[in-house]
């Protein structure tokens, strides 16, 4: 069976990130302009819940999955790799199963006490059924992550944003006029009804594949159930419980945010309407770049888990140098396009609300926003998620710290400016246990130097790149659109040029192998 390069699945990912981003930026245009700032901050007083229970309940399955398949799939020990699928959806399932039900009897206390705001009840209440159907999803992703064969979980994601944005917009003008509360109870039923979308489509390519493929007569490598789970449950559970701190922490922060601008003073419609420019406008435009970073890390922990089960070293550490030299490349980038253009994005994007201001601010935050996403998968391969929690809540803390104390005196800007702190906090810190554990070296040159001095360069000539495409009188929209993409055009090139990017490495990254002339 012949086998992707993890650069490779990551693209494929990426292809998919960036076509569900777009759908996403789409649907979130709509929604901004249906429910305006203030609805946008009641819809995202529910994340952080949707956070803290999602991601505490699937990222450590999906990891186990994806590096004990790989290590199989690795070994040719092919009888393994449904049994430990099957065993991960039953650890799963029934966790979310019990997690929906513990929530359902304690929703007046989640929206009263922790949320604060009784108009999030139906949002919740539309949550609690999609929470065992995302379990069940991540286990399957976890397997075809760990064959190495991301197409079907690509495709998963397209037709769950396709089906979520189709619901909205279908119902979206009933549901306003009941009340706001009401239309972000819609939004919720989407993603929830789009989630169930997502494992159909899973489950039909798994029972697909598994119907075509022989079962194999050989039982080399067999592992009893027991030992399936064990060794599961040694690996999601360090996971899981870094996601769990590392969201309530992020609970505490997205809960407190408002609560400070209140203190600042603001009224609460005033800080809620901060808060939704913040978290879901500006936040979602920085992080759309991100989709590269998170392709990157997704694809590393089996990548990493197959070369360190075939005791290949050399590979595991060109595999992250590598990754974290796409990763500056890409931070420095958007760095300078954020930092350049913050007024006409925003402007672009969100016409009748004014972010640049934040925008701007929140460009100096892409390199390490980025680079923590890369050394997070780099670690879960590495399987140093202990210390990986570590980081977290230590950066998790200072950014809180930023929150409670800078927020009531500078607003926005102190929250931002503890996203920095953390940021460079966190990425040290996990820079250091990665050099320490793998023994790689620091490359500054290909990392900082070379990257760096393309950002500059991009800095300095963005109104000549601009002011090019005025020429052609195509309009405000398309005007911007056409200098974003000349822009990254032009950083990737100058990565070339300036050799922060090398053609062979390109090539081999990607699995492409040369023809050999006789």
């Amino acid at each position: 069976m012949k086998k992707k390069s993890f650069v490779g699945g990551a693209i494929i990912l990426m292809i998919a990130g960036f076509i569900v981003r777009i759908l996403g930026f789409v649907y979130r245009i709509y929604l901004s302009n249906l429910i305006g700032a203030e609805g946008m901050g009641l819809f995202q007083l529910i994340t952080p819940v949707y956070s803290l229970v999602i991601l505490t309940l699937t990222s450590g399955i999906s990891i186990a999955v994806s590096k004990m398949v790989a290590a199989e799939y690795a070994k040719n020990h092919m009888v393994n790799l449904r049994r430990i699928t099957a065993c991960a959806l039953l650890l799963v399932v029934t966790s979310g199963v019990i997690i929906s039900v513990f929530m359902y009897i304690n929703m007046g206390v989640i929206v009263d006490t922790v949320l604060k705001d009784r108009r999030t009840y139906y949002s919740m209440l539309f949550l609690i059924p999609s929470i065992p159907v995302i379990a069940a999803a991540s286990a399957l992703k976890g397997y075809f992550y760990g064959i190495q064969r991301v197409v079907p979980t690509a495709l998963s994601q397209i037709v769950e944003q396709v089906v979520r944005i189709g619901l909205v917009m279908a119902m979206a003008a009933y549901f306003v006029n009941i009340g706001l509360e009401y239309a972000c109870a819609l939004a919720t039923v989407g993603m929830a009804v789009g989630e169930i979308s997502n494992l159909l489509v899973l489950v039909i390519i798994y029972k697909f594949r598994n119907r075509k493929s022989k079962i194999p007569a050989s039982r080399e490598g067999y592992t009893g159930r027991r030992s399936i789970i064990k060794e599961m449950l040694a690996i999601s559970i360090p996971v899981s419980f870094n996601r769990f701190v590392t969201s309530i922490m992020f609970t505490i922060e997205q809960i407190l945010i408002p609560r400070s601008l209140l203190a600042g003073g603001l009224d609460y419609q005033q800080s809620m309407m901060e808060f939704g420019r913040l978290s879901g406008m500006a936040m979602p435009l920085l992080s759309f770049p991100s989709l590269v970073t998170s392709s990157l890390a997704t694809t590393l922990v089996p990548a990493i888990a197959e070369a360190v089960s075939l005791k290949n070293y050399r590979t595991v550490n060109y595999r992250i140098s590598k990754s974290i030299q796409l990763t500056f490349i890409l931070g420095f980038i958007f760095t300078a396009i954020f930092y350049s253009y913050p007024y006409d994005i925003s402007g672009m994007i969100y016409r009748k609300e004014k972010i640049g201001d934040i925008l701007y601010l929140l460009s100096f935050t892409c390199i390490f926003m980025y680079l923590q996403q890369t050394l997070l998968g780099t670690l879960n391969g590495l399987g140093k998620q202990g210390i990986s929690l570590r980081n977290s809540i230590i950066g998790n803390s200072v950014r809180i710290g930023f929150v409670y104390f800078c927020i009531p005196y500078y607003g926005i800007k102190g929250y931002v400016w503890g996203i920095i702190a953390s940021s460079i906090i966190v990425c040290v810190l996990n820079m250091y246990t990665v050099i320490k554990t793998t023994g790689m070296s620091l490359d500054f040159r290909n990392w900082l130097m070379r990257p760096g001095l393309v950002c500059v360069f991009m800095v300095f000539t963005s109104k000549y790149v601009y002011s090019f495409f005025t020429i052609f009188n195509a309009g405000s929209t398309w005007t911007i659109a056409l200098t974003l993409l000349g822009n990254i055009f032009v950083g990737l090139g100058l990565m070339v040029v300036v050799g922060a990017l090398k053609k062979e490495e390109v090539i081999k990254l990607l699995g492409i192998k040369k023809r050999r002339k006789a």
